[in-house]
């Protein structure tokens, strides 16, 4: 096997790890925006008509799904370059790899100074504090609030006792086995002992958005080691063809 099948075959296995990469990045965008609508879904809308900020926690979500796509079809590009054996396709790939692993390192480091800070837990605790107050009117946001605190194992916007001014139980959404219970008392252990979904909400964004970011760091050494192996079988054909034209011209002369 030549240097350049070596060559070949290497930049084949990245770039497969960058396809699946860069689709696992898309779907996790798409689960987290997802999760977030159902969040941002609680608000009563009126309260935020005139409300024109960017919040990074919805931001976050369309960073990693354009990422996620852009890197699948340089993925692509990069496989046929290697197959081909195209200088021009490889060159191409080697230079945009760059630009992605730029980005990848600035979305991640905005990702940790904004995402990771007050900022979001003001959002996200706002967000889910509407949505509380929302529910005690709206049946529909009741039972959508009810399938967070499901979800997240919270109760109410801060804790259990936020209920204690408007009803004389828990919504059985609180207690571990609601599912098999008629009421869910004030006095329930397990109810009062969950913290409040605005903090455990915080608490799962920051999670979410710095592990997406951590591992787009980790990727980007193996993208650097996709850019390396590109260079060289970059070169690497520019001597096979230069060997070739001069091998082509002395025969020619003979």
């Amino acid at each position: 096997m030549s240097k350049e099948d070596v060559m070949k075959a290497g930049l084949y296995c990245v770039n497969v790890v960058f396809a699946v990469f860069g689709l696992v990045t898309a779907a996790v965008g798409i689960w987290f925006f997802v999760q977030l609508a159902e969040f941002v879904g609680l608000r009563n809308s009126n309260h935020y008509l005139l409300d024109y900020r960017v919040y990074w926690p919805q931001v976050a979500p369309w960073l990693f799904i354009l990422l996620g796509i852009f890197i699948m079809i340089v993925a692509f590009c990069g496989w046929c370059g290697a197959s081909k054996e195209s200088r021009g396709l490889l060159g191409m790939y080697g230079v945009v790899m760059l630009v992605i692993v730029l980005l990848q390192i600035i979305s991640a480091v905005l990702i940790f100074v904004f995402v990771d800070g007050e900022y979001t837990d003001r959002f996200i605790k706002d967000t889910v504090y509407d949505g509380y107050y929302n529910s005690q009117s709206n049946p529909d946001v009741y039972r959508q609030f009810g399938r967070i605190e499901r979800k997240l194992k919270c109760c109410g916007a801060n804790d259990a006792r936020d209920y204690r001014s408007w009803r004389n139980d828990l919504p059985l959404t609180c207690c571990a086995d609601s599912y098999y219970r008629a009421t869910c008392e004030f006095t329930d252990k397990e109810a009062n002992e969950r913290l409040g979904c605005a903090k455990v909400a915080a608490v799962y964004t920051k999670i979410i958005s710095s592990s997406i970011a951590g591992a787009s760091l980790l990727i980007a050494i193996v993208e650097i080691t996709g850019v390396v192996i590109a260079w060289k079988l970059f070169h690497s054909l520019r001597e096979v063809e230069h060997y070739i034209t001069e091998r082509k011209e002395g025969e020619t002369e003979c």
